[in-house]
Order: C-alpha cells, then sequence, then structure tokens
C-alpha cells in the first residue's frame, strides 16, 4: 500500500507544461489525416497564420499524413507528447468509425477535443428530370419497392453513409447503397442518371451540375436553412427531424494542459471572427460552424453513442 501512494503521488506532482513556458521556439505540429490539397488541408493552412497571429510567439507547421480513412495522423495526434506542440485535425465521424470497424492504434478517449470549426451537413440530390421531387416522394417510393432506388455516398462507415443511415432507419425504408473512392466517380454517375440519388455535404453538392445539366437537391440536414441554398428546405421542415453530416475541428493529446486547450481555443474563436479569414472561408464555400471546448466534447460524446448504437444494430463491415 505504501508503495503505491508514493508512486500515485508522484504521478499527481509529475511536471507538466505550464502557459507561462508556451510556446517557444518550437513550432505547433498542425496534422491533417489527409493529403496535401485536399478541402481538410487547405482549411488547416488558411487557419494557421490566423493561429500564429492571436497566440503570441506561436508558429505553426502542417503536416499531413494520410492514410486509410485518416487513420494515420488520428493516430499521430492521440499518441504525440501532451505537450501543447501537437494539435490535429479531427474529422468526424471518420475517427470515431474507425475503431468500431477495425483495430486502431488510437480509441475516442485518447483525445482532448478543443473546438469545432466547420460543420457540413448532408443533402440528397436527384438527377435533374428526376421522377423524385421531394423527400416525402423518395420516402414513398422507397416503400413502394425496397431496395430499387440506387444511392450513392462517399464509402461505408464516412459521415455522408452514416447520414443516409439515420434518414433510412428513420423512416423506415431500404434502398441499394453504392459506395463511392471519391466525388468526381459519384457527381458522374449521378448526373448520368447511373444511381437515382446521392448524399453528400452541402459544399461538394454546390460544385456538382451546371446550367445544362443541373441536379435536383431534395434537402439539407442542417437545422437551418444554409446561405448557400437559400431556396432549399432543411429535411426538419420536410417533417424528417434529422441533422447530421461532417464535423471537422481541433483536438489534442489526452493530458494536454487545460490551459494551453483554453488559449488555442480562444485563437480559434478569434480566427472565425476575423474578417480577412471570414473572406477565405466564403470562398472556400465553408459552412462554418464553432462549439467552444465544452460543446465540442460532449457533442462527440454522443455522436460516439449513436455510431456505437448504429454499429451494435447495423454493422456496415
Amino acid at each position: 500500500m505504501k508503495k503505491t501512494y508514493v508512486l500515485a503521488a508522484a504521478l499527481a506532482l509529475a511536471p507538466s507544461v505550464a502557459l507561462a513556458e508556451w510556446p517557444s521556439d518550437k513550432p505547433i505540429t498542425l496534422v491533417v489525416g489527409y493529403s496535401a490539397g485536399g478541402g481538410t488541408d487547405i482549411l488547416a493552412r488558411t487557419m494557421a497564420p490566423f493561429l500564429e497571429k492571436y497566440i503570441e510567439g506561436a508558429s505553426f507547421v502542417v503536416i499531413n499524413k494520410p492514410g486509410p480513412g485518416g487513420e494515420y495522423g488520428f493516430t499521430e495526434t492521440a499518441n504525440a507528447d501532451p505537450d501543447g506542440y501537437t494539435i490535429g485535425f479531427m474529422n468526424a465521424p471518420a475517427f470515431i468509425t474507425l475503431p468500431y470497424e477495425r483495430e486502431t492504434r488510437y480509441n475516442f478517449d485518447m483525445f482532448a477535443p478543443i473546438a469545432n470549426l466547420v460543420t457540413a451537413p448532408a443533402t440528397l440530390s436527384v438527377p435533374d428530370g428526376s421522377s423524385i421531387e421531394s423527400l416525402d416522394e423518395f420516402v414513398a417510393e422507397a416503400k413502394a419497392a425496397p431496395n430499387a432506388l440506387t444511392i450513392g455516398h462517399q464509402g461505408y462507415g464516412g459521415s455522408m453513409h452514416l447520414s443516409l443511415e439515420g434518414f433510412l432507419d428513420m423512416t423506415e425504408t431500404e434502398v441499394t447503397q453504392v459506395p463511392f473512392p471519391g466525388i468526381p466517380p459519384a457527381a458522374t454517375a449521378l448526373l448520368g442518371g447511373h444511381i437515382a440519388g446521392l448524399v453528400v455535404g452541402a459544399g461538394e453538392a454546390s460544385n456538382i451540375g451546371s446550367d445544362d445539366n443541373p441536379i435536383s437537391i431534395l434537402g439539407v440536414m442542417s437545422r437551418e436553412r444554409m446561405e448557400l441554398f437559400p431556396d432549399i428546405p432543411t429535411f426538419a421542415e420536410q417533417g424528417y427531424e434529422i441533422y447530421s453530416g461532417s464535423d471537422r475541428g481541433f483536438a489534442a493529446p489526452k493530458g494536454t494542459s487545460e490551459d494551453i486547450i483554453a488559449t488555442i481555443g480562444s485563437a480559434i474563436e478569434k480566427t472565425l471572427e476575423d474578417p480577412e479569414f471570414l473572406k477565405a472561408a466564403e470562398e472556400q464555400k465553408l459552412p462554418l460552424n464553432y462549439m467552444n471546448q465544452a460543446d465540442y466534447t460532449a457533442y462527440l460524446k454522443d455522436l460516439n453513442t449513436r455510431i456505437g448504437n448504429l454499429w451494435e444494430t447495423n454493422p456496415w463491415r
């Protein structure tokens, strides 16, 4: 008992990085689990100079750790020293679903959430000229002929797949799901009429189609109508109270000083209020959705619970 007590006391007194010592000349690494040039990478590089602006003496360097579904990047963040010099972009639900699907070198509890930046709500689109012109008609057709409708998304376990699953579960309908490796082939299939519908993020949906070959967006899974689509109703407006999509936020390794996390969180909040950053976000069509540490933590915990329940009842792998 005495040895255990002494060890516990020693651990309790173990030194941690103090805010007065941070940041030093050492750069703060911002880990992105996806390739350079992608949406998350561009957002990271857009944010870095603003974080430097609002954290005195800080310098940020973005590193890309592309791997299966972002796993390498999430692992890099989770297993880093909790000294305030590594933070990572957390793409949800991706970082949550991976440990359910397979053995990973990280788990949900190894992160200290900092703040959410972006929430890209899911959309459901159909080709121009489709006989389906509303969510009610989509549900009616799906009920009339289970699995007859072919609906595309960006892969099982991804945010758009889970958004579709939520809608199907709510409406007690079944469709044939068609996973695609990315937006371009999915968009081509939709525009060519090879699939009946497509679930993608709002930003991606805005870039699909043209005046000569448009698409019809049936609804957006956001709480309010988006400025990007002011004339398109939400799912909730049409009687289907579902809010879903993909989130991008920051987290640090668990054990990072609360003072450091609060300082980074404050810099993020100021960045999302900076007119220069807001202009860049508008050009990138980023649906900003700031959540502070408390709200973001609660949101992720709830999301983890919901994904766990879905995995138990309807595992996708």
